[in-house]
Formats: structure tokens, C-alpha cells, sequence
């Protein structure tokens, strides 16, 4: 039978909206179940699916049994277990997770020792060589000082600090350790069987390094040795606790204890501990003999600044005289002055400098021809100084520089042989100084180590001793030969002292001096000096009898320096100098574009002038001085005393005082003149870092030579440098 397509599609024709309908109706039906009703915006929370308002009431839920837990009592936590013996089980068995089914085990019979019984190898303890090159060095400057416990979670830069006054001495000394390593070797590889060579064993760890001291007693007697503790900043404080016998050890027992001293960087901060940051601007810490070297640049820095800024003021004067005196009538006096047919300055005759005219004067001054004697030099030196005719002799520069003539007439120059002397310094300091890079078994010669002492007193003298310890890596076993099995017990091997290095004196920090004496009423002037910060600040008191000698006071306001070049501060007038950034320098003001206020950082808010010393009386005293002749004395002697029964007593006057007193007031008022320079921040050190290459020179050219690199009449005629 044939459809009949004719009504099929009329059937269409007729219902095609209601078809439509319906299709429309059933997607619309599926949107709202699929859509709606059945969301598909569901969470995954604990590895199930939640729909908005389930997790909701999931969240609700778990909130109100948190908010009960809080009201209940915590529960009991579980007790400690001592992890120790298994760790060090898992130390002892290297195969602890190898199957060793696989394989047959190989018979091992330990060797047998004479008597019949079996036991492991047997060793002597190695021999510590003996420590040499023992120096000391005492260092007094403004440091930042701790006001918290450093420990290794707080290391000293995260500490609390503040500036304060430091005494720190060091002692260093040096082994050799190319001898320490041999020693361990021979003991440990080389004087046993092959099967008890033990390479382990033969590597020595560095264990402590023992500082002691001794302290001049009222008799001049000294005391008995004292341990000396290890620094305020030092982080390893306990760790660094000496232990001597194996009972005393910590949990983990000796190997635990290697271990934690094997540390590249433990070893190092034992061996060469850092020192404290200094604030001073005109100190750094170096060990004992590289300070002395520091030291010793730093004086020779300084004179050459004052010879410098000397030559600057009589450049000055003449250029003032030059410009002010103008005219015939000046310039025949001055030629009439230099000696006839010349000027002052080095005419055609017989001047002052006897030159011929004032351009062959600078051409043969600059081309060496300084060879005068005369004058001063520095200390204890000879052939430097100022020559007969008031020039520069070649010799005159200190050791820090080395020039070499360049050049005649107007373009003679001075040109640098070799870099400034602190370089020197430097490199002496890197060349000991150990790092994570060093390798002891590699190191040939000697290896320098030093401790310090920060709990010296003022006023006190002491003298010192040091020795340096391994770890002993047999101790506690049933390793050791007859010869040393005393020592079973000591868990360091020590290397014996050092020679005793020369007597310390720390100079109080504060002195009091009997000036004059007022005889209508005996009321003595005493100046008290006190240093606070860095600096020695003094005052004058006026004390009668039953008077205490000295009070807290506010620091007076600083005086101008009046001989300081170009005026007070090195000011034309007076006041603050006429650039900031030298006023800045000098320790007067705060650096700025237009000078600024005192900088007040270091200086303290009050100074503690109080002795505790009370004026007894004044009495004359007739005696005889012996030296250096035989004559009468008449002075009056200041009578104090402390506690109000032992009374002491001071002559009045510094003709009479003693040598030591003498000392300390000269000293005194020398540094007093000092300009005051700001401190150094925390974490900066007046160290630099070594450049290399054309660097090198650039900041040797900066620092060190400046203006005096140009040629003195003027440079190439250009401005530029010599090189």
C-alpha cells in the first residue's frame, strides 16, 4: 500500500504550532529540572558534592561542635620518647634497609689480640702540637653592645643593641695544623693493621679553644688562673661550654656532639669568633698585630691630614697677602724683603728660598729637589720633616704613599708607586682569616686563631694564656692502648699553653685631679674627667671639707676649636665651618645642604661626675725629692676618702702627682682637643672590600689622593690628572 503523502504533510501543515508548543514545553520542562531544581553549582568538600545550601548547613554544623570542643579540657599529649638511641642506631648500622638475603654473608672473625681475647682496633691518642706566636692586643672604642640574650635563633645583628664603651683585648695564637692533621693520620691510618685503619677517626675536629687569664693583685702578686667565657655576641655561648669528661656530655653523647661541631661555619666562628661592631669612627678591630699596623696607618693618616691642612692655611695667607698688597710699591718691598734682585717668593738673588724666580722655584721643588733635614718629623723617625727653606723634602710623605717625580717646570707632578699602606693591612687580614671555602687538610703551615675577653674592668692589669682543644674520637670505648687508657674518659685532647703574653693595663674611665688649693678656707679645685661614649669630658669642682667630690651633670655645649684652621671650626668668624659637609665631618653638625644643629647622636644625656670620694682636708706637706737631686719640696696634699675610714690622699698640683697620674691627665687633654666624629651604624665597618684592576685605582685616586693627583700649578693646564 502506497502512503499518501499528500495527508501526511496536510497532518503537519495543520499542527505545526502545537508540535512547536510541545518541543518548546518539553526543553523548557528540562531547563527547569536540570537548571533549577538540580543545580549544578555544587562543592567539592571532604570528597563529597554539596549544593549551596547543603555545604551551608555542613559549615553550620562542624562551627557548633568547634565551639564545644573549646569548653572542654585539652587532652592529655602523648609522652616524650627519647629519640637518641635509635638515631644513633641508625648512625651505627649504615645497612640498615639492604637485604642482605640475596647474597651469602661473609665470615668475619674479629683479629685476636695476645692473651687469647678478640677486640676491636686499638689506637693511641694522637700528640697536639703545641701553640705559638702568642700576641695581645686592647682595644678601647664605642661598640654596639647587646641589650638582649644573643643566642643562635637571635644571632647578634637581630639582638637589641646599643652603643656603649668596650674594652675588648684578644689573644691570638697559631698551630700548626699541617702537623695536626699528620699526627691524627699517623695514629689513626698509618700505626694500625689495614682492617683498623679508620680514615673517620683521622680527621681532627676542632673542640674548644680555652682562654685564661691572671689578675695583678693590690701586692703586685698575681691571682690565680680564671677561665675567660666566651663574648656577649657569641651565639654558640653553650654549644662552646668545655666538657671534659664523656659522663657530662649532652643527650646523644659524643658523636652527636662531633657532629654538630663538624659544621664548617661552627668551626669557624670557635676558632676566629667575630668581634663586636664598632661605632668609633676612627677604630676597627683586626687581631694583635694587624692592629698595631692599623693603628700606626691611622697616626700617620692623621699627621699627614694636619701637615696638609697646615700647607692649605699658608696657601691661603699667601693668596689673601697677593690679592690685598697690590701696586709698585708693595711688590719693591717684597723684593727688597726676599734680598736684592728678588722677591719673597724666590727672585734672582739671594731671596728667602734663594731661588732664582718663583717658576724655577716650584719646577725644582717638584722635581725632587728637597732634600732639607730640618725640622720635625714624625716620631722616632729620621730624614722627613720640613726642609731649611720651609718646602716639602721627598721623604716628607709618610709610608702610606710612594711618589715618583713626573715632569719639570709647571708640568711636574707626583704620581703613585704603590697603593696606600692600609691595603696592606688588608690583605694580611684575608690571607688568615678562614672562610667556607677553606679546606684544613689542604691548609700548609700555620692556622691562627684568637679569643676575646670582654669583661676586663677599668683600673685592673692582666696578663693571659691560651691553648687550643680537638675532640678525642675514641673517648668512652675500650679503643685505647695502654699507654693512654687514663685518658678513656677525656673528650678533649689539648694542646699545652702558650708563653704568657705581656701585662694588659686597662685605663680607668674615670680620674679625678687636685689642681690648686684656695688657702683663706683649704677648698680645693679638683677636676673630674669622665668618658662617656667614646669621649673624655671633664669638669672643675670646687670642694670643701666634708664635701663629695663630683655630681651628675648635663655635658656642656662644645666649645669652638679656635685653632682650628680658617677660625672657630674652621670658620672665617668663628662658629660652624663654612662647608657643612666638613662641619659634618669635623663631628659638629648633621651633614645637610645648609649645615644643620650639633649632631647629638653620641653624646650622652648626662654624665655621672660623682667619685663617691669625700674631702677630708688640705694639709701642707715639707719633704725631701731625692732624684734627680736632693732638694726640699712644700705642697699641699688633698686628704679623701671612700668609706669614711681608710683615708688616701693626693698632692695638689700635677708638679707633684705621680708618673701614672701624670700619664693619664696628658693623655686626657690630648684626645680632649680631638674633633668628634659621628658614630658608624650598625653592620658597617671602615673595612673595604678589595677591588681589583682599574677599580682598584679609580678608588685609590678618590680617597687618597684627590686634589693633591693635579698638578700643583694648576694639573695638565686643563684640569685633568696625571693620569
Amino acid at each position: 500500500m502506497i502512503p499518501n503523502f499528500s495527508k501526511i504533510g496536510g497532518f503537519f501543515e495543520e499542527h505545526v504550532e502545537k508540535i512547536i508548543l510541545v518541543i518548546v514545553g518539553a526543553l523548557c520542562a528540562w531547563l527547569l529540572i536540570t537548571r533549577v531544581i538540580l543545580s549544578p553549582n555544587m562543592v567539592s568538600y571532604k570528597d563529597k558534592k554539596w549544593s549551596p545550601s547543603a555545604i551551608d548547613e555542613q559549615i553550620h554544623k562542624e562551627a557548633q561542635l568547634l565551639r564545644q570542643k573549646q569548653n572542654e579540657a585539652a587532652p592529655e599529649p602523648e609522652p616524650y620518647k627519647r629519640k637518641a638511641d635509635e638515631y644513633l642506631a641508625l648512625l651505627n648500622s649504615s645497612i640498615r634497609d639492604v637485604n642482605i638475603r640475596l647474597w651469602p654473608v661473609v665470615p668475619y672473625v674479629p683479629a685476636a689480640r695476645p692473651g687469647g681475647t678478640v677486640q676491636a682496633g686499638v689506637y693511641n691518642l694522637p700528640k697536639i702540637p703545641d701553640v705559638n706566636g702568642v700576641d695581645i692586643e686592647h682595644i678601647r672604642a664605642v661598640a654596639y653592645v647587646p641589650i638582649t640574650e644573643v643566642t643562635a635563633d637571635k644571632p647578634y645583628d637581630k639582638a637589641g643593641n646599643e652603643p656603649n664603651d668596650l674594652d675588648l683585648v684578644t689573644v691570638a695564637a697559631d698551630i700548626d695544623i699541617a702537623a695536626l692533621y699528620e699526627s691524627f693520620k699517623e695514629v689513626f691510618v698509618e700505626d694500625v693493621d689495614t682492617q683498623w685503619a679508620d680514615p673517620c677517626l683521622a680527621k681532627p675536629v676542632f673542640a674548644a679553644v680555652q682562654l685564661q687569664r691572671q689578675q695583678r693583685t693590690g701586692s703586685g702578686a698575681w691571682s690565680d688562673w680564671q677561665d675567660v667565657p666566651r663574648t656577649r655576641i657569641d651565639p654558640h655561648r653553650r654549644l662552646f661550654q668545655i666538657v671534659q669528661d664523656v659522663k657530662d656530655l649532652p643527650a646523644g653523647g659524643l658523636k652527636v656532639q662531633m657532629l654538630q661541631f663538624d659544621y664548617k661555619q661552627v668551626q669557624i666562628d670557635l676558632l676566629q669568633p667575630e668581634a663586636y661592631q664598632i661605632a668609633s669612627a676612627d677604630e676597627e678591630w683586626y687581631p694583635p698585630v694587624l692592629h698595631r699596623e692599623f693603628v700606626d696607618y691611622q697616626r700617620k693618616t692623621a699627621l699627614e691630614e694636619k701637615r696638609q691642612a697646615q700647607e692649605t692655611e699658608k696657601k691661603e695667607d699667601r693668596t689673601r697677602d697677593t690679592t690685598t698688597d697690590t701696586g709698585t710699591n708693595r711688590r719693591t718691598t717684597s723684593r727688597t724683603r726676599g734680598g736684592a734682585g728678588g722677591d719673597a717668593y724666590g727672585g734672582a738673588g739671594d731671596g728667602m728660598y734663594g731661588g732664582t724666580d718663583a717658576r724655577s722655584r716650584r719646577g725644582r721643588d717638584r722635581t725632587g729637589d728637597r732634600t732639607g733635614t730640618t725640622g720635625t718629623g714624625y716620631p722616632g723617625e729620621t730624614g722627613r720633616g720640613r726642609s731649611a727653606r720651609g718646602g716639602r723634602t721627598q721623604t716628607d710623605m709618610p709610608e702610606m704613599y710612594d711618589y715618583q717625580m713626573e715632569g719639570t717646570g709647571t708640568t711636574a707632578g707626583r704620581r703613585p708607586l704603590k697603593r696606600p699602606a692600609i691595603y696592606d693591612v688588608y690583605d694580611k687580614f684575608d690571607a688568615i682569616r678562614l672562610t667556607r671555602m677553606t679546606e684544613f687538610e689542604k691548609m700548609k703551615g700555620s692556622l691562627v686563631f684568637w679569643a676575646h675577653d670582654d669583661t676586663v674592668e677599668p683600673g685592673k692589669t692582666y696578663q693571659y694564656r691560651i691553648r687550643l682543644g680537638v675532640f678525642n674520637p675514641v673517648a668512652g670505648t675500650d679503643r685505647l692502648s695502654e699507654r693512654d687508657k687514663a685518658r678513656k674518659t677525656d673528650v678533649i685532647l689539648w694542646s699545652n699553653y702558650s708563653g704568657v703574653t705581656k701585662p694588659v693595663e686597662i685605663m680607668d674611665r674615670m680620674y679625678f685631679f687636685a689642681n690648686r688649693v684656695r688657702e683663706t678656707d683649704k677648698a680645693v679645685t679638683v677636676q673630674v674627667s669622665r668618658l662617656a661614649l667614646g669621649r673624655w669630658y671633664s669638669h672643675d669642682f670646687i670642694v670643701q671639707h666634708g664635701e663629695l667630690i663630683g655630681e651628675p651633670l648635663e655635658p656642656e655645649p662644645e666649645k669652638p676649636d679656635r685653632n682650628a684652621p680658617g677660625g672657630a671650626l674652621g670658620g672665617p668668624m668663628g662658629g660652624y665651618p663654612r662647608d657643612p659637609m666638613a662641619a659634618a665631618q669635623m663631628g659638629r653638625v648633621t651633614p645637610g645642604p645648609f649645615g644643620g644643629p650639633q649632631d647629638r647622636a653620641n653624646v650622652p644625656e648626662m654624665i655621672n661626675y660623682a667619685t663617691g670620694a669625700v674631702m677630708v682636708d688640705a694639709v701642707v706637706v715639707n719633704d725631701w725629692l731625692s732624684e734627680p737631686t736632693l732638694r726640699t719640696r712644700n705642697y699641699y696634699d688633698m686628704l679623701y676618702s671612700f668609706n669614711g675610714i681608710n683615708i688616701e690622699h693626693m698632692p695638689v698640683g700635677s708638679t707633684y702627682w705621680d708618673l701614672k697620674r701624670q700619664t693619664a691627665f696628658t693623655h686626657i687633654a690630648r684626645v680632649q682637643r680631638e674633633p668628634q666624629k659621628p658614630f658608624r651604624s650598625f653592620g658597617t665597618t671602615g673595612r673595604r672590600q678589595r677591588p681589583g684592576g682599574d677599580q682598584m685605582m679609580d678608588e685609590y685616586y678618590n680617597e687618597y689622593q684627590g686634589e693633591e693627583m693635579y698638578m700643583e700649578g694648576g694639573g695638565m693646564g686643563d684640569g685633568r690628572p696625571l693620569y
